[in-house]
């Protein structure tokens, strides 16, 4: 079996019929039920870089889409039935299959002794005048566009998202430590990895107190009272740092209160520049080299956002209600997994390649099922290609 066609198998028809049951996601639609229009945003978002509701009408009408999924019949709706579909259909529905696919391609990954699980947001921004369900940043020209807040909890691959608009979540004080504590249970040894984002010394309280493992950045000036000696007697080489200290400390916040809690604070120097870093942690048991070098991980989900917005067109929303941003992003990250197994099978290196890759394959599927629903009559074929795409 190919790999396309392998990796499309971990997300069967039965279990998307059953999820559609399950959420009721086809009540009072004929034409665009849940499983269709999942299979059509995930299709046109892979094989359109710039997808939109007109590229998704003329997708929905072609016999190459109808063959991909193994229909003999094109749907013909019009781009404003699109659009006001993705208003009112049930977002849960798409979630439950971002999640099961979570769950399905998280086996086809090296299991790690020590997971990892990296903490982060991006903010897609939109003039004003075109979004109202959303927070905005004050002062100046920001007046003039809406935020909308997405922060992702990356494993490999995608393992949760979590949709902000309240004007709270500007901070990330409060969306990074909301998104990582409702995702976190107490029989999860995972090290979370976030950047100088959260800087509450309640919340380092509180992450702690759950007994969430994390490991982040603090500013050097931080105040602390440390409770024991410096173990680092001798300064420790990474690839890129000189560690020069590590001990354990109580910090203070802006009104001198003490955190409940001690934390363990690491210092070096990046050998690059020699520009002094601080990173925080509450683990015990690993060393500073190995926390230290686990947290340079983190750029991961950088490279990550990145791909989401240049390759996946997640900057673009096809559907301005806070219902359809919900189901377009639940549509992205479950492609963006399907394309992180398979850059991992194929021993690819970058997203862009895997992406093109993978469309390759994937029109390689479309011939193959155009043979099969012809018979092999060439003629035939070429009938059902061609048709509809004047």
């Amino acid at each position: 079996m190919d790999y396309v066609s392998r990796l499309l198998s971990f997300l069967p028809e039965r279990e998307l019929q059953r999820f559609a049951l399950h959420t009721q996601v086809n009540k009072y639609s004929k034409k665009l039920q849940g499983t269709l229009l999942f299979k059509l945003l995930f299709y046109c978002i892979l094989t359109d870089k710039e997808n939109s509701l007109r590229g998704m009408q003329s997708a929905l009408e072609s016999s190459v889409f109808c063959s991909l999924i193994q229909n003999t019949k094109s749907v013909h709706v019009a781009h404003s039935s699109i659009s006001e579909r993705l208003s009112h259909i049930k977002p849960a529905y798409f979630e439950k299959v971002f999640k099961y696919c979570v769950e399905a391609y998280q086996s086809l990954l090296t299991k790690q002794q020590l997971s990892v699980i990296r903490f982060d947001s991006t903010i897609i921004a939109l003039s004003s005048k075109l979004l109202h369900i959303e927070y905005h940043l004050k002062g100046g020209d920001a007046e003039e566009y809406r935020m909308l807040k997405f922060t992702i909890g990356y494993r490999d691959i995608p393992d949760c998202v979590y949709f902000y608009s309240d004007q709270k979540y500007t901070s990330e004080n409060a969306a990074l430590q909301e998104s990582m504590l409702d995702h976190y249970c107490e029989e999860d040894n995972s090290l979370h990895l976030f950047d100088r984002g959260i800087t509450s010394r309640a919340n380092y309280d509180e992450l702690t107190g759950r007994g969430m493992l994390f490991i982040s950045r603090i500013d050097l000036q931080a105040k602390c009272t440390f409770i024991s000696a410096n173990t680092v007697h001798k300064n420790i080489q990474t690839a890129t740092l000189i560690i020069t200290e590590d001990r354990w400390a109580y910090l203070y916040s802006s009104n001198k209160k003490k955190t409940i809690y001690p934390v363990r604070i690491i210092k070096a120097l990046r050998k690059e520049d020699g520009k002094p870093l601080s990173f925080i942690t509450n683990n015990k048991t690993l060393k500073a080299a190995e926390l230290t070098e686990i947290y340079r991980s983190r750029w991961q989900i950088e490279v990550f956002f990145k791909f989401l917005k240049q390759h996946l067109n997640f900057a673009h929303l096809l559907n301005r209600s806070e219902n359809g941003v919900r189901v377009v992003v639940y549509v992205i990250l479950t492609a963006a997994i399907l394309l992180e197994a398979y850059k991992k099978e194929k021993q690819l290196k970058g997203y862009k390649i895997a992406k093109k890759k993978f469309c390759q394959d994937m029109e390689r599927d479309i011939i193959y099922n155009v043979v099969i629903l012809c018979g092999g009559n060439a003629r035939k074929a070429k009938q059902l290609l061609y048709q509809n795409t004047s």
